[in-house]
C-alpha cells in the first residue's frame, strides 16, 4: 500500500508482534486458510504485522495510487483521505502470501467452544439456515475478498454441516457462487433471557422486562466483530427497540432458526 509522500504512517507506525495462534486447526480453516496451512500453523506462535486503528481523515492518501481494498474519502478539494480503518493483523506465509487474522485474536483470543454448537449425531448431515453477516471489515478479516464482502450485506442463507463429535461447520456462498467458510459461532444463536429483576438490572424498562423474562429468543452475534457487543447481546422487542443484555446473564440453548423472535 502506498501513501502520499507527505504521510507514510504504515512505514512508521506498523508494529511487528508475536501472536499465538489457536490450537484447533478448524479455527484457522474458519478464516479460510487451506487445510495443509492450517494444520501446519495450529498452536504455533507466529510473527504478524499489526496496522493501527485510524479515525476518518487522519491520513492523506495518494489518489493516483489508492490503498488496495481499503475505503477512502475524497474531500471537496479533491484530496484523498482514509475512511475509518480498524486494527488489521496480517500474517505472511512462506510463499509470501499475506493472510488476514481476526483482530480480536491479539487481545481476547478466540471464543470458547459452546457446547450447544456440538451436535450429538450418528451420521453427517447438513441444512440451510438464515444468517445476518457482520461488517465488511469482519468478512475481510476471514480472508473473504473485499468485493465479495461488500456484496454480502443483508440477511442470507448459510449451509451448516455436522458430523459426530464435531463442531458444526458453516459455509456462505457469495453472489458469484464461491463458497467461503465462516466461524461456527457467527451463526444465529438462541438464548434464554434471565428473570425479570435481572433484565431490570440490564436497564430494560419494566414492561419489556415483564414481557421477555425467561423467554427464548434468537439473536445475531458475531464474537470479536466490530458490529456486536463485546460481552452481550442486543435483543429486539418487535417494536423497533434494541436492548443490550449481558451475555453472562443469558444461557445459550442452541443455534439456528428455531426462535420466537429475530434479533
Amino acid at each position: 500500500m502506498v501513501r502520499s509522500p507527505e504521510t507514510t504512517p504504515e512505514t512508521c507506525m506498523t508494529s511487528t508482534q508475536q501472536l499465538a495462534l489457536p490450537n484447533e486447526k478448524f479455527r484457522l480453516q474458519e478464516i479460510n486458510m487451506p487445510e495443509e496451512l492450517a494444520a501446519s500453523l495450529a498452536g504455533r506462535t507466529v510473527t504478524v504485522d499489526v496496522f493501527p486503528e485510524e479515525p476518518p481523515m487522519a491520513l492523506r492518501l495518494d489518489l493516483d495510487d489508492p490503498p488496495a481494498g481499503l475505503p477512502m474519502l475524497v474531500d471537496d478539494d479533491g484530496i484523498a483521505w482514509n475512511d475509518y480503518w480498524p486494527v488489521r493483523v496480517l500474517y505472511t506465509d512462506a510463499s509470501g502470501r499475506a493472510w488476514r487474522l481476526p483482530r480480536h485474536w491479539l487481545s481476547g483470543g478466540v471464543s470458547s467452544v459452546i457446547e450447544a454448537s456440538r451436535y450429538e449425531v450418528t451420521h453427517e448431515s447438513s441444512w440451510l439456515e438464515s444468517w445476518c453477516p457482520p461488517t465488511w471489515w469482519n468478512l475481510c478479516d476471514i480472508n473473504i475478498p473485499d468485493k465479495a464482502a461488500s456484496e454480502g450485506e443483508g440477511i442470507g442463507d448459510i449451509k451448516v454441516s455436522v458430523a459426530p463429535g464435531d463442531v458444526a461447520r458453516a459455509y456462505w456462498k457469495d453472489p458469484s457462487g464461491k463458497v467461503w467458510r465462516i466461524p461456527h459461532d457467527w451463526r444465529r444463536r438462541r438464548i434464554k433471557l434471565p428473570a425479570c429483576e435481572v433484565l431490570l438490572g440490564n436497564s430494560l424498562p419494566q414492561d419489556i422486562a415483564d414481557e421477555f423474562c425467561g423467554r427464548i429468543v434468537a439473536v445475531n452475534y458475531h464474537p470479536g466483530s466490530l458490529c456486536c457487543l463485546r460481552d452481550g447481546y442486543r435483543v429486539r422487542d418487535g417494536r423497533g427497540g434494541r436492548w443490550p443484555v449481558r451475555a453472562v446473564d443469558c444461557a445459550v440453548v442452541g443455534f439456528g432458526n428455531e426462535m420466537e423472535r429475530y434479533a
